[in-house]
Formats: C-alpha cells, sequence, structure tokens
C-alpha cells in the first residue's frame, strides 16, 4: 500500500491530497514508483527478513517507553499534522504529554535511520560500478532493502511496540492483535501461499477476495490523506522522525489501555474493556494509515537524497 500511496502523491488530481506538495516531489514520486514495478514482485519476501532471519524483535522492532517521575526526559516532538495519532493525541491532551519518561529498551529509530542510510549508498555504488562487477550491489538487493526498512518502521506504529508494559511478553494481548490484522488481510486478498506474496490487479497491486470493510477503510485512507512532505517540526531525518512516531505510539497505547489493564486478560476482554476493544477497526486503521503515509514519506525522503546526489 506504500507504493500506492506513492502514486496517489505523483498522480492524483485531488488538489487537496497534494496542497502545498511541489511538482518535483511528484515528479520524484512517479519515478520512484516506476522503479519500484520493476523489482518488488518477489523481492517484497524481504519485508520478513527482520522476523524470520534478522530476529531483531527484542531490539530494532521497539522503542520501550514507560513513565517515570524520576526521569530528566520530558520533551515530546512534533509530527506532521497529517498523522491522526499526533492529532488525536494532542487534541485531547493526554496527559502523558506532561510527564518524564524513561526508555527501557529498544533501537528502532537508529535502525531505520541506518537502513535508510544504506539505500543512498547502495543505490551510489550501483550507479557508480560497471555492471557485473563483484562488488556491486543490485536493484533486487536495494529494493528488498527498501521493504526491510518498511518493517522496522510499520512496526514503530505499532503502540504496543513502545509501550513497556508486559503485553508482549507471549501471554498479552500483543499477538492476538496482530493475528486479527493478519485475518483481515488474508480475507481481503488473493494471497499466493506458495510464494508467500500477493496475486496482483491488471495496475500492479494486491488483488481484491473480499475486502473487509477494514481494509476498505485503510485503502481510502491511502487514497485521500493529505500529504505533508515535511518530517514534521523540529525535526530533519529519519531519525528525528521515528523518535517521535515513537514517543506518539507510547502515548496512544496509554490511551488505548487503562493501566488497570493486565497482561494475563484475554482478548475478549481486550475487546470488552479497553478503549481500542471498543472501537478496534477505527484505531486500527489510524495505526495502518499513518505507518503507510510515514513508509512513502521516508521512502521518498531516502529516493530524493540519492537522486539529488546524482545531479
Amino acid at each position: 500500500m506504500a507504493i500506492k500511496r506513492l502514486e496517489v502523491i505523483a498522480s492524483t488530481e485531488d488538489a487537496s491530497v497534494v496542497k502545498g506538495v511541489s511538482d518535483s516531489v511528484r515528479a520524484e514520486a512517479k519515478a520512484l514508483v516506476k522503479w519500484f514495478k520493476d523489482y518488488r514482485d518477489f523481492v517484497i519476501e524481504g519485508a520478513w527478513y527482520p522476523d524470520d532471519v534478522f530476529k531483531d524483535m527484542g531490539s530494532s522492532h521497539i522503542v520501550k517507553y514507560r513513565p517515570s517521575e524520576d526521569s530528566a526526559y520530558s520533551a515530546f516532538g512534533k509530527l506532521p499534522s497529517t498523522h491522526t495519532i499526533f492529532q488525536k493525541m494532542t487534541k485531547v491532551k493526554s496527559p502523558l504529554l506532561e510527564k518524564p519518561y524513561v526508555i527501557e529498551g529498544g533501537n528502532c529509530a537508529d535502525r531505520c535511520e541506518s537502513i535508510s542510510h544504506s539505500i543512498v549508498d547502495n543505490f551510489k555504488m550501483l550507479h557508480r560500478e560497471e555492471r557485473g562487477c563483484p562488488i556491486a550491489t543490485t536493484g533486487n538487493h536495494i529494493a528488498m532493502r527498501f521493504f526491510i526498512l518498511s518493517h522496522y518502521i510499520a512496526d514503530c506504529h505499532m503502540p504496543l511496540h513502545c509501550d513497556a508494559r508486559p503485553f508482549s511478553d507471549g501471554k498479552g494481548i500483543h499477538g492476538a492483535i496482530e493475528k486479527k490484522w493478519e485475518d483481515q488481510v488474508n480475507k481481503s486478498y488473493k494471497i499466493d501461499k506458495a510464494n508467500n506474496r500477493f496475486f496482483y490487479d491488471p495496475d500492479g497491486y494486491p488483488l481484491h477476495l473480499n475486502p473487509t470493510q477494514f481494509v476498505l477503510d485503510v485503502e481510502h485512507d491511502v487514497e485521500t490523506r493529505k500529504y505533508a512532505h515535511g518530517w514534521g517540526t523540529g525535526n530533519n531525518n529519519t531519525w528525528d522522525f521515528m523518535s517521535v512516531v515513537s514517543q506518539y505510539s507510547y502515548v496512544f497505547s496509554y490511551y488505548l489501555i487503562p493501566e488497570t489493564f493486565k497482561n494475563t486478560q484475554t482478548i475478549q476482554e481486550f475487546m470488552e474493556q479497553t478503549e481500542w476493544g471498543r472501537d478496534f477497526d477505527k484505531y486500527s486503521v489510524m495505526i495502518f494509515g499513518d505507518a503507510i503515509d510515514s513508509l512513502a514519506r521516508i521512502w521518498l525522503h531516502v529516493w530524493i537524497k540519492f537522486r539529488n546526489w546524482l545531479k
């Protein structure tokens, strides 16, 4: 869906979606979509390398926050005004935005920054070296790194990846929530299970099977959300941006799940007793929509950084 988001940025005729976005940024989005369509088919499996091969779930997929009155850290950054969770937490004036916090583990923002740099570096190597050079990378390898990056970006938008409460210890609700999302995707799209990928429609996007309302709402968000190319006030790069994303994922998690809810409680109790559970699809659409928009933004910034180097 991030590639679809890029195509919307490049080609939409809805002026409200791209208000303030320069023609040059839209042209680069179009060029990146064209580049992706040559490579994405099988390398998309690379998006699962962080789980299946790297297995760095306990460090690079997370930034675990906890409120702490003893901490000296209390500053929260800002995200683009189009980021719905940032908007929501600012509007409801979450009390956590006034409280100090500690980070108990995780380096997701560092990982995202590192991979972003590596993509640009690999593009430069590909451009510099002769085809067939033994030290040269390939377009497939670079595309795979884009999808690997997407995994870490998406994980940082999952509220429980930024909440130090023990909901992710194998007994809590974390896995059950993600299973509900996976079920929605499997119902909505035709999956090529033998190759662990989607079947595609004539436009090159995942082929609908029986799309659920949740998936349709996410797709609608992809097509209609206003795009802001900037990182947000005070942010200058992927690391800054993802660090602030993690802050608001943490705050959002406490908004969605009260401190009285225990990690030993069931998914059914979660659905009945928490803000998130009572309106599960609405909040999940916000999470997915923000993640997809962030993916498109970071991918596009990485691409433009390389293209500027070429000039």
